[in-house]
């Protein structure tokens, strides 16, 4: 090969790998241009903000006004109110004492109330938001609830009220309480004490008749 062709081909070498070495960092550019825009931070959502948007905006004093009772449910078109709705369970903490002498017992309890108020609905953020919960009962409407054979009776403060508010996306709402009750029964004692009682936690509200408010037994479905 002469020294003249010699070096053409030695000039196309150099020549691809120069293109080559241009053409690779290019690349590499912008392979790194993608990963990142790839690892962009997304926005995160802190719920517990909106949770706190959603009562600010639902409990404004300019909407909702907690002395008044919400309207019944499932009425008809021609209907604009209807008696509110409680449904009330409770789960039996401890017996504490029957005594048959004074004719009383004494129970603590964990007493739960539920009813709808149209009110208190909200936009559930896809599911996101379960429920909104809440410590001040005085924020919502509330059943004036007693117990008509209680003789005494004390709600638990230690460490906080032993109590809690939630507010379902559909406007129900579920109060929570602890609660210590002595109430009176009434016993026949011929057959003692061989006899058996039956005592009774008879719930009513102080105010309200029937037309307005009606009690229900909340079944639990198993």
């Amino acid at each position: 090969m002469c020294q003249q062709g010699m070096f053409a081909y030695l000039g196309r070498g150099i020549l691809l790998i120069l293109m080559f070495l241009v053409t690779i960092p290019a690349k590499q550019n912008r392979d790194h241009k993608h990963n990142r825009i790839q690892r962009r931070p997304y926005h995160v959502v802190n719920y517990r903000q909106v949770e706190k948007q959603i009562l600010d905006d639902i409990l404004s004093p300019s909407i909702y006004d907690s002395h008044i009772r919400p309207r019944g449910t499932n009425l008809s078109a021609s209907e604009s109110d209807g008696p509110t709705i409680v449904l009330v369970n409770l789960y039996v903490r401890s017996f504490e004492k029957i005594d048959d002498v004074k004719m009383e017992f004494s129970v603590q309890i964990t007493f739960r109330q539920q009813w709808n108020d149209n009110r208190l609905e909200f936009n559930d953020q896809k599911g996101k938001i379960k429920y909104l919960t809440m410590t001040e009962r005085s924020k919502v409407w509330m059943p004036d609830t007693f117990f008509r054979n209680e003789k005494d009776g004390k709600f638990h403060n230690i460490i906080q009220p032993n109590l809690y508010v939630r507010v379902y996306p559909n406007g129900d709402v579920l109060y929570s309480i602890r609660v210590s009750l002595t109430l009176s029964c009434p016993m026949d004692l011929e057959l003692f004490p061989l006899d058996t009682q039956t005592c009774h936690l008879k719930v009513a509200s102080y105010g309200w008749t029937t037309k307005d408010l009606v009690y229900s037994w909340k079944v639990r479905l198993v």
